[in-house]
Formats: structure tokens, C-alpha cells, sequence
């Protein structure tokens, strides 16, 4: 049987290099990344994926080009911004929607809207105001919500008398 011959050893110190720092890079189309029920999180969160959030948030969550959804055993206290926002838990904050916001049926938001299509469906609670008339050269910001229901100042607007005589309700208060 042959054998390898051994090396032998040197003290001689080595040329290796220090680790690198991760570099950031582009999801793949389609990918998105899940906060589980066991995280919590404090802090912004910012990003080129999609995100669902099934454990705690609080802080922002700003993904402009991408979608979030929110499990119905997520909890987020958080303004959040993006284009496609579909709430199944709980939200203690403003929503901007560039394309649509989506208050599910398991849904509960205290907190302003603006998107050019807002959905609540049946059975969903929600508590504040809904800002639709967007023009679709103009991108929503959270300035476009007023004062963010984190700090708790924030009031929906009462439903006036000229908008009651129509026969319509207006899109703000608690369904």
C-alpha cells in the first residue's frame, strides 16, 4: 500500500485575508424574505424583495418598488411603503401604496391609507382615513398622511354633512 508523504510543518505566518463585509445585491425577480413568528424586530427596514412579516415590527418598513404582507399572526407598529400592501394582522401605522392597499378580512389597521386602490374586506377593522385621489404622475409619501399614528396624535377626520347628504360615506372610520 503507498502512503503520501507527510509534509512538515513551518512556523511561517500566513497570508490570509481578513473577512469580507457582505456586498449588497440585487434579489432575483420573484424572491421575497420572511420575518417569523419568533422575531422581533426594532429598526428601518429597507429592501429590493418582497417581505412577509409574520412575527413583530416596529419602526418603518420602506420597500417602494416591492410588496409587503402582513400575516395574520404578524403584529407591526411601523409606517409601512410600498407598491402592493396586504394587511392579515395587526398595524399600529400609516400605509402608502403606490399601486394598492389591501385590508384583509383577519385585518386590523389604526392608521391612514394612501393609494390609488384601497380594499377592506368584510370583517376587517380599520380606524382612520383613506386618501384615494391620487393623480398617477404623483408618487405618495408619508408626508401625503399627516401625523403618524406612532406617536399617537393621529385623528381621523369626522364625516361631514355635504358628504352624508350625497348618500355616500366617507372612507374614514372604523368598519
Amino acid at each position: 500500500m503507498w502512503k503520501k508523504p507527510i509534509e512538515p510543518e513551518t512556523n511561517e505566518p500566513t497570508t490570509e485575508s481578513a473577512p469580507k463585509a457582505p456586498t449588497p445585491r440585487a434579489a432575483p425577480s420573484g424572491s421575497s424574505s420572511i420575518i417569523g413568528t419568533s422575531i422581533v424586530l426594532h429598526g428601518d427596514i429597507t429592501g429590493d424583495e418582497d417581505l412577509v412579516v409574520k412575527g413583530n415590527v416596529e419602526g418603518t418598513l420602506n420597500l417602494p418598488n416591492n410588496n409587503i404582507k402582513i400575516d395574520p399572526e404578524g403584529e407591526v407598529k411601523a409606517d409601512l411603503k410600498a407598491q402592493k400592501i396586504s394587511v392579515g394582522g395587526k398595524v399600529e401605522g400609516n400605509l402608502v401604496g403606490s399601486e394598492r392597499v389591501v385590508i384583509e378580512k383577519s385585518g386590523q389597521v389604526v392608521g391612514n391609507i394612501v393609494a390609488p386602490r384601497v380594499a377592506l374586506e368584510d370583517g376587517c377593522k380599520f380606524k382612520g382615513s383613506v386618501e384615494m385621489n391620487m393623480d398617477s404622475t404623483s408618487k405618495p409619501t408619508v408626508k401625503d398622511l399627516g401625523t403618524s399614528t406612532n406617536t399617537g396624535q393621529s385623528q381621523a377626520p369626522k364625516t361631514d354633512k355635504a358628504s352624508s347628504s350625497s348618500g355616500l360615506t366617507r372612507a374614514s372610520g372604523t368598519t
